[in-house]
């Protein structure tokens, strides 16, 4: 493997972009990209992202979960997330400790840093917030001292020895994210620093991983996705080789873009993120196979899913037809590695968005968003984090075991890529993806254009898209219309247009400001089977969004309760249901609305 030679810099020379980077961070300009480091891609796109910044959230639950995630990560001690770096650089570390996965001796030390520092950036980015942005630079400076003159650059033996590529995939992403989105020059002055220390302890081949406990426990396959941006950036091109290097084509991408189901006994959240290394590939390479991989795995995993969208009990993909999903009910409390699953499940949607332009992704990405990421526990004041999602008779909303999880990392990042989840655009269309309270500003040759959003959705059936600025006036607008709905409506300034399930609604006029579009979609009440091998033990589902029994009793799963149809509205509410069952009430609420009740999910339906 290449030596560090080639990429070090003094300790000078680093102390001086040190002072550089907090200048730049004053310059950076929310949501948009640093203009270096952003070539033309050879993959074809049929919707684009808008950039962090362009979509603002003005209500709703989402925007709850949003707001409090940003407050929480921006409270974070920098000296107490940097000491276990100080420490082994031999530097002065103030600052309690960390302690759980995090610290010296923990499972993979220091693990979590650099996405503390992606999710900051985007969450400045996204909102504009200078705070972030000073706190992203801060801590790069902090981290990049330590890295320098540490003698490795792991903070642990464990993350030295297990997860080396592992863990440097959240530095890189970290450095990433904190030149493009925080304009931390530092940032980039590291990449290269960090790649070439970190080499050396990488697997030479890209290793799978095979279930949750299994050798070997490094995801190098993971890693690809950063290397292509690391391209990007630095103009170098042996990052971009190591991108293509370490793809997991054999085991991975070959036999899925052939069609043939390769999930089963996978270990499920390091094969779906590795997902976006084929993302990636297929963008930057061209090669078709990564985009038909990308497709079919997405089809592969809809039997796997769960009605919340999750998937891979005990952190694996499940063979399918034997029932499988429903004997996890009882075996195991580990049903969905939240929100680490659910991070990596709305990444796949959003990028087969982008390649197919198809309306059913951003089903799943719904349904994905409102049950799993928007429906963990909030997190604690010391290391307490959700990390799976309990589906059983009695399940419980808990904290990991240990403090300072991985999924503590994919937290902040998931929500605050809330922003990318709602709009998409291509160069003559916007794309109404999600329904929730929200403004878009889309900066086209035509002229500006704004559209606000209004809607009580999912609690209420109906969304009100205003446009407030219309450019030239000359673009269509698609709206999403969920497969599973019935008698959906949509009126543009009144005047009713038909739409069908499943499908986006395309509106092409010349528009001004000032015009409206209104979309009713009628939320009943319906069910869905857990697998095929039990199709009378369901979920309730109304709209997107899983309603689960809350305070359950012993044996409630094994009586017979006529879903949906026992189920009546609770008086004055908008979103609770009771069914009688004997001589108790069984309250049903939508999943993301449990706080610290136990929870049952699946009932034997009549």
């Amino acid at each position: 493997m290449t030596g560090l030679k080639s990429a070090e810099v003094s300790r000078r020379e680093f102390v001086h972009c040190a002072a550089c980077a907090t200048a730049a961070t004053s310059l950076a300009i929310p949501g948009a990209a640093v203009a270096a480091g952003t070539p033309a891609l050879a993959g074809k796109e049929a919707m684009h992202e808008f950039a962090y910044g362009a979509v603002k959230l003005t209500g709703g639950p989402i925007k709850q979960q949003f707001d409090h995630i940003h407050a929480h990560y921006l409270a974070l001690d920098n000296d107490r997330v940097l000491k276990v770096f100080r420490e082994n650089a031999g530097l002065p570390a103030p600052g309690p400790n960390m302690g759980g996965w995090y610290d010296q001796d923990g499972f993979v030390p220091g693990l979590t840093l650099g996405q503390y520092i992606s999710g900051l950036a985007r969450l400045g980015a996204a909102t504009g917030d200078k705070q972030c942005h000073d706190k992203v630079a801060a801590l790069v400076d902090g981290f990049g001292k330590a890295f320098v003159a540490g003698s490795n650059p792991y903070a642990g033996p464990k993350a030295q020895a297990q997860w080396a590529a592992y863990v440097m995939d959240k530095y890189v992403v970290g450095m990433i994210d904190a030149y493009r989105l925080s304009g931390v020059e530092q940032a980039k002055t590291l990449l290269p620093i960090i790649i070439e220390k970190c080499r050396p302890y990488i697997s030479p081949v890209s290793r799978d991983r095979i279930g949750k406990v299994n050798p070997p426990y490094d995801e190098t396959y993971v890693i690809s996705e950063n290397l292509f941006h690391v391209a990007d950036i630095t103009g170098d091109e042996k990052y971009r080789q190591m991108a293509i290097h370490y793809l997991l084509d054999k085991e991975w991408f070959d036999p899925l873009a052939a069609g043939q189901d390769v999930l089963p006994e996978k270990h499920a959240y390091s094969h779906t993120i590795a997902l976006s290394s084929g993302a990636q590939a297929y963008l930057h390479l061209g090669n078709d196979k990564y985009r038909k991989a990308l497709v079919n795995a997405w089809k592969y995993m809809e039997p796997q899913r769960f009605a919340s969208g999750g998937w891979g009990p005990e952190e694996q993909f499940v063979h399918l037809h034997q029932g499988k999903l429903a004997a996890s009910l009882k075996s195991s409390k580990a049903h969905f590695e939240t929100p680490c699953g659910a991070f990596a499940d709305l990444k796949l949607a959003r990028y087969l968005v982008r390649f197919t332009g198809e309306p059913q992704y951003g089903d799943g990405l719904e349904r994905t968003l409102y049950n799993t990421m928007l429906a963990t526990r909030l997190p604690d004041s010391d290391g307490g984090y959700p990390y799976y999602s309990d589906y059983g008779s009695a399940g419980e909303k808990r904290y990991y075991h240990q403090k300072w999880p991985c999924c503590s990392g994919t937290l902040v990042q998931g929500v605050a890529d809330y922003v990318l989840n709602v709009y998409f655009h291509d160069d003559n269309n916007l794309m109404v993806n999600m329904y929730t309270p929200s403004e878009v500003t889309w900066t086209r040759p035509g002229g500006s254009v704004e559209v606000v959003q209004e809607t009580g959705y999912p609690a209420t059936d109906t969304v009100r898209l205003k446009v407030r600025k219309a450019g030239n006036g000359r673009f269509g607008m698609k709206l999403r219309i969920p497969a599973w709905s019935r008698g959906a409506t949509l009126r543009v300034n009144g005047a009713e247009q038909r739409v069908t399930p499943g499908t986006l609604a395309t509106v092409t006029r010349t528009w001004k400001a000032g015009d409206t579009v209104e979309l009713t979609i009628p939320q009943p009440l319906r069910t869905l089977p857990i697998d095929d091998q039990n199709p009378n033990l369901v979920a309730v589902m109304r709209g997107p969004v899983m309603y689960v029994g809350i305070n359950p009793w012993d044996g409630v799963d094994q009586q017979a309760i006529p879903l949906p149809g026992a189920l009546e509205p609770m008086p004055n509410s908008d979103v609770a249901y009771r069914a009688k069952v004997g001589d108790r009430n069984l309250v049903f609420i939508p999943y993301f609305n449990v706080d610290t009740e136990r929870s049952a999910t699946y009932f034997k339906t009549a």
